[in-house]
């Protein structure tokens, strides 16, 4: 058992006393590396967190704007429509117009034709040939 004993345990007490010194100097210099890696890390995930904000705030900003040119899309889509049944409902009254101008320049032909018929028969006949 001495053998192992003496493996194990330092030979004197002030070297064990001085290797737990040292492994306690290494802990901590691991913890302060440690705490300082953690530290950066949390500070990189803050910035990652900031950024993923950021992002869906431009993402909620740009489909806000989208909904508005989709609906103004929209309106302009309606306000066409509207104008061209407008467009078709004055193009239908034009051709209608046309056609009934067309009726009354025609029975004005009759009219005329009538008018000058009923003058040339009212001139007195017999004076045109008696000269």
């Amino acid at each position: 058992w001495e053998s192992i004993a003496s493996a194990v345990l330092p030979a004197n007490p002030t070297s064990r006393e001085a290797a737990l010194r040292e492994q306690l100097l290494e802990r901590e210099e691991a913890a302060a590396s440690q705490r300082a890696a953690v530290q950066r890390l949390t500070e990189r995930a803050d910035a990652l967190q900031r950024r993923i904000d950021d992002v869906f705030r431009e993402t909620a900003a740009a489909q806000a704007a989208a909904s508005s040119a989709e609906r103004r899309q929209r309106e302009a889509e309606d306000q066409r429509r509207v104008a061209v049944r407008t467009y078709e409902m004055h193009e239908e009254k034009l051709r209608v117009l046309a056609k009934e101008l067309k009726v009354k320049e025609g029975r004005f032909r009759v009219l005329d034709a009538i008018l000058t018929t009923v003058r040339s028969s009212n001139r007195p006949v017999s004076r045109n040939r008696a000269q």
